[in-house]
């Protein structure tokens, strides 16, 4: 609402508040909005008079009183405004309409509703001298901390000043201009009829039994409201009320000094313990407004005054539970709550942690990102290692709960280190939840983590385990997984993770992994099926290979070879000729065997050290690169092809040399009559090339011994 033009015909006036656009509430004679103050942004609410003709009396009356009474239980009046008809305000403290149409919900508390009963009646014996005249529905309002007061004193009048007929004319009025039924003409009975009619209003057909003659009574006038007062103190129901016993102290708990606090909350956190009940559907900012402050206030001041008493943990628990209960119900968490939770998690109290940790899926949501990942993950992560496997076990649980709110290096290296401890955990239940927590993770991994081989090396290392439960677990992860997973991984790690399930003495788990490889297995056939539509016909079709008759070409090669050996053979005539020039001489050099060893000088320079010079030079074999695609087995340690280059370089340099076997070169004939080659050189250049050979083939560490 533009109040801008009502306060165009006052001079100079600037209107001290700010106002919210919609109206809260509207009645036949106020609109109530609510605002701020802007000085300092207290908050506030606004009654805006409708003023008229008809209700000029009543509003002025209204306007006068509250200016003039300032009694505990009425709206407390910060200002008013009245010199203007069109501009006529009263601004109180931040205060709310009784909830109506919630009725039925706090009627599921009826304690709570006798706490506002009682609340009512005493103002109203705080107004004894006064005839107030319009107690009802409209009257009645919920201050900041969920008590209940009245508001609207247009017909309020002192007792002594009252003119009857005077009085009933303004009577009249009001129920003419409202709507509501005038109770009779006797003025000295307006207040009690008129309560009775409010009480039954807010019960229905739930007044308590001990009260019911009692309002009766009231509602006939023949009890005044102190009388009734009196007597329904007097009841059972009254004295059961815990709530009303302990009401008064917790209105005067801001004069207390810290001892007196104390002593308070202690009462009202044995209350809670003893009948949790009573703090649920309460009256609007009886929780919010009085209670959750008071206990953040109570923890912070044991934290910080207490912190060295031995007996200062226990208390920070008890008083913690009601705080996170209430909380949580009320789904109400105020900054100075986050800051308090965030404070005690630094405790290093076991039952202070566990607490937290039942209650953190709750609170979490109103938390930021930020507070989590700094604030609250370096201690809950202190969790997963602790030595009490009651609080392990719970921590882990928490995790799915924070995993959104954590950095990706804290999610993807710190977390899945904490997770590969708890998998090898003694408890096996920590070890069942460490895999149902990866599977409930899992979608969260970074893929450039490779998220395939930790899920495939978390599964496998689960199914290996001694207890069945895991086992399940890693199967049921699997399972849960399967979208997550390419078709590559599953052919190259995922069946073979599951296989051994296949094999595992429980039935349960045989029945599991089977259906579950099957699953898989699906998959792939469905992406084959996929890749065949895609490729078609395009692809030239491969001719089988019989591998039964695979050698069956070596009859063949024998054949060839035998020829090729008949063919190169000393021929008949070549043999005789080499007789008749007596050149085939029967001396075959084994007679002067000695003398030319003896004589043999091994370090003269015969030209054969330089053996690997020249073999060096010759030229290199060309051949075509072949691509060599990665195998099965690349990834064993197989030195194979890690050989000394010597040893390597020398072996082909005698394949060079050498003629392939079923060359035309393959066998000569020895057609010459002699040799410039001594059997002493020929002995030492075997003797020569076998130690080389011998040394460079032995240079690999191959594990084997080498006495073999």
């Amino acid at each position: 609402m533009n109040f801008s033009s009502i306060f165009k015909s006052i001079s100079n006036f600037q209107f001290p508040y700010s106002l919210e656009q919609d109206s809260i509430h509207e009645n036949a004679l106020w609109e109530v909005f609510q605002g701020t103050r802007k000085s300092d942004s207290h908050p506030v609410t606004v009654f805006k008079a409708k003023r008229n003709p008809d209700s000029e009396i009543l509003i002025l009356n209204a306007v006068q009183k509250a200016k003039v009474l300032k009694i505990p239980g009425l709206c407390s009046v910060l200002e008013t405004f009245d010199s203007d008809a069109q501009s006529t305000f009263i601004i109180t403290e931040r205060v709310e309409p009784f909830p109506w149409d919630s009725l039925n919900n706090l009627q599921k508390n009826p304690e709570s509703l006798q706490l506002g009963i009682s609340q009512i009646l005493t103002t109203l014996q705080l107004l004894s001298n006064f005839i107030v005249g319009n107690i009802s529905k409209e009257s009645v309002y919920i201050n900041s901390k969920g008590q209940w007061l009245l508001f609207g004193l247009e017909l309020c009048c002192n007792i002594a000043d009252v003119t009857s007929n005077q009085y009933l004319s303004s009577v009249d009025r009001y129920y003419s201009i409202t709507g509501f039924s005038k109770p009779n003409n006797d003025i000295r009975t307006f207040d009690s009829i008129k309560l009775a009619e409010l009480i039954k209003g807010l019960f229905g057909s739930l007044i308590p039994k001990d009260w019911q003659s009692l309002i009766t009574s009231l509602n006939k006038g023949s009890l005044s409201i102190k009388q009734f007062q009196n007597k329904v103190q007097a009841t059972q129901t009254w004295n059961k009320n815990s709530l009303i016993s302990i009401d008064q102290e917790l209105n005067e708990l801001h004069i207390k000094d810290p001892q007196g606090k104390m002593v308070v909350m202690i009462t009202l956190q044995n209350l809670f313990l003893e009948c949790k009940e009573l703090f649920s559907h309460n009256t609007p900012n009886f929780l919010e407004g009085l209670i959750i402050p008071e206990l953040c206030e109570t923890v912070t001041w044991l934290m910080t005054h207490q912190a060295s008493s031995p007996t200062t943990p226990a208390k920070i628990v008890s008083f913690l539970a009601m705080l996170l209960t209430l909380t949580s119900e009320s789904n109400y968490f105020p900054d100075q709550f986050k800051e308090l939770v965030l404070n005690v998690f630094k405790l290093p109290d076991r039952q202070i942690r566990f607490l937290l940790l039942i209650f953190l899926p709750n609170i979490i949501g109103n938390l930021t990102e930020t507070e989590i990942s700094n604030r609250i993950f370096p201690q809950f992560a202190q969790g997963l290692a602790d030595s009490d496997s009651t609080l392990r076990l719970q921590t882990l649980k928490t995790i799915p709960s924070i995993v959104p709110s954590l950095t990706e290096r804290q999610l993807n290296n710190e977390l899945l280190r904490y997770l590969a401890k708890t998998q090898v955990d003694p408890d096996v239940e920590i070890r069942t939840w460490t895999i149902i927590i990866i599977t409930r993770v899992s979608s969260t991994l970074s893929t450039s983590s490779n998220r395939a081989s930790i899920l495939a090396t978390a599964f496998t290392k689960s199914l290996k385990d001694p207890d069945i439960k895991p086992r399940l677990a890693s199967l049921y992860g699997l399972e849960k997984s399967i979208d997550l997973l390419d078709v590559n991984t599953i052919a190259n790690k995922i069946l073979t993770v599951i296989a051994p399930g296949l094999l595992d003495k429980h039935s349960l788990v045989r029945s599991k992994a089977k259906a579950l490889f099957n699953k898989y297995l699906n998959k792939l056939e469905a992406e084959a099926e996929k890749l065949q539509e895609k490729t078609g016909d395009s692809n030239e079709k491969s001719n089988d290979i019989n591998f039964d008759a695979y050698d069956i070409d070596d009859d063949e090669l024998s054949r060839q070879f035998m020829e090729n050996l008949r063919m190169n053979s000393p021929q008949l005539n070549d043999i005789q000729l080499l007789q008749e020039n007596g050149k085939m001489s029967t001396d075959n050099g084994w007679d002067n065997f000695e003398t030319d060893t003896n004589n043999d000088n091994w370090d003269a320079e015969n030209g054969w050290d330089t053996n690997e010079t020249v073999s060096s030079q010759l030229n290199k074999p060309q051949g075509k690169v072949i691509k060599v695609e990665e195998s099965w087995n690349d990834d064993l340690d197989d030195p194979w092809n890690e050989g000394n280059e010597a040893a390597y370089q020398a072996t082909l340099e005698n394949t060079k040399r050498s003629n392939g076997i079923l060359s035309n070169g393959g066998i000569k004939s020895n057609n010459k009559t002699g040799s410039n080659i001594s059997l002493s050189a020929k002995k030492k250049i075997t003797q020569k090339q076998t130690t080389k050979l011998l040394i460079d083939d032995d240079v690999e560490e191959d594990g084997w011994d080498d006495n073999w």
